[in-house]
C-alpha cells in the first residue's frame, strides 16, 4: 500500500493489550510488511518481525489530542485506522485490502470503511463490492471502524477535547457538513479484515465476544486483570450520563465548531 501506513490508535492505558493485538496481527496478516504506527504516550513496544514505530506523543490529557498528535507524526498521506481493541479474528484477505486501497486512491476518497453499517442513503460505486454513502446519515457518517482515511480528513473528525464516543457523535455531524467522500462494502460482502465491530473492551473491561474468541484459539491471557463488562447500555443512569456528556462536550467547543464548519475543498 503505497504512501499508507497502518495507524493503531491506542494509549499507554492499553499497553497490556498490545501483545494480544500484535500476536493476532502477525498470525492473521503475515503478508503485511509495511510500517505500523502505534500511537502511544510515553511507552515503547516492539514485536518480532513487525515494523512497529511508537509515536510517544506525551501525556496530553485527552483522546483527541493524543490522536491528532499521533497522526501529525505519521509520514504517509493515508492511513489504515485500527483501534487497539479491534483484535483480528480471522485471516486477512490481503489481496482484497490492496484492491480496496487502490480504489480509495484512484477515486480520491476521504475514507473507505472496511465494514458496512446501516447507512440510510447510499448510491452505487464503480467497484462491484462497494457503495458510496451520501449525507444525511445521522450519527453514522463517521465512526472508528477499520477504514482507510486521508490523514488530513481523519484529523478533522476529532477535536482536541473529545473522547472517542463524542468524536464519533460530533464527527458524524462534521462529516455531513464537510460532505466527505465515504465508501464502504455492501452488506452482503465478506469484510477483508475479520473482527468484531463492538471491539473487545468496553469501559476498560472485556466483552464476552473477545473472551470466547480468545478461549477458542487457546490464547492465554489473564482476563481477571481488567474484569468482565456487564451490559449497562439501557440503564437510566447511563442515558443521563450520555446526555450530559454530549452537552458538556458541545459546550467545550463542538457546537461552535459545527457552526463554523465549511466544506473542505
Amino acid at each position: 500500500m503505497n504512501n499508507c501506513s497502518i495507524f493503531v490508535s491506542s494509549s499507554d492505558a492499553y499497553s497490556d493489550l498490545w501483545p494480544v493485538f500484535f500476536d493476532l496481527f502477525k498470525k492473521y496478516w503475515p503478508e503485511y510488511k509495511g510500517e505500523i504506527v502505534l500511537n502511544t504516550e510515553t511507552l515503547s513496544y516492539s514485536h518480532l518481525d513487525l515494523n512497529i514505530r511508537c509515536t510517544k506523543v506525551g501525556k496530553l490529557g485527552s483522546f483527541g489530542k493524543v490522536l491528532r498528535a499521533g497522526l501529525d507524526s505519521s509520514t504517509s498521506e493515508n492511513v489504515l485506522l485500527v483501534m487497539i481493541d479491534y483484535i483480528f479474528m480471522g485471516k486477512v484477505n490481503h489481496q482484497k485490502v490492496e484492491e480496496y486501497y487502490q480504489f480509495f486512491c484512484e477515486n480520491k476518497l476521504d475514507s473507505l470503511c472496511l465494514v458496512h453499517q446501516d447507512y440510510p442513503n447510499v448510491t452505487s460505486a464503480t467497484h462491484p463490492d462497494l457503495i458510496s454513502v451520501i449525507p444525511p446519515a445521522p450519527h453514522i457518517m463517521f465512526s472508528y471502524q477499520i477504514a482507510f482515511w486521508t490523514k488530513v480528513m481523519l484529523r478533522e473528525m476529532a477535536l482536541p477535547h473529545e473522547n472517542p464516543w463524542m468524536s464519533e457523535w460530533y464527527g458524524s455531524q462534521r462529516a455531513e457538513k464537510i460532505k466527505i467522500k465515504l465508501v464502504c462494502p455492501k452488506s452482503e460482502i465478506r469484510y477483508p479484515i475479520p473482527y468484531d465491530s463492538r471491539g473487545c473492551l468496553h469501559q476498560g473491561k472485556w466483552l464476552d465476544n473477545a473472551v470466547q474468541f480468545l478461549h477458542s484459539i487457546d490464547y492465554s491471557i489473564n482476563f481477571d486483570r481488567r474484569g468482565y463488562y456487564v451490559d449497562g447500555y439501557n440503564t437510566f443512569t447511563f442515558r443521563v450520563r450520555l446526555k450530559l456528556k454530549i452537552w458538556s462536550t458541545g459546550l467545550k467547543g463542538s457546537y461552535l465548531d459545527l457552526l463554523l464548519r465549511k466544506k473542505i475543498v
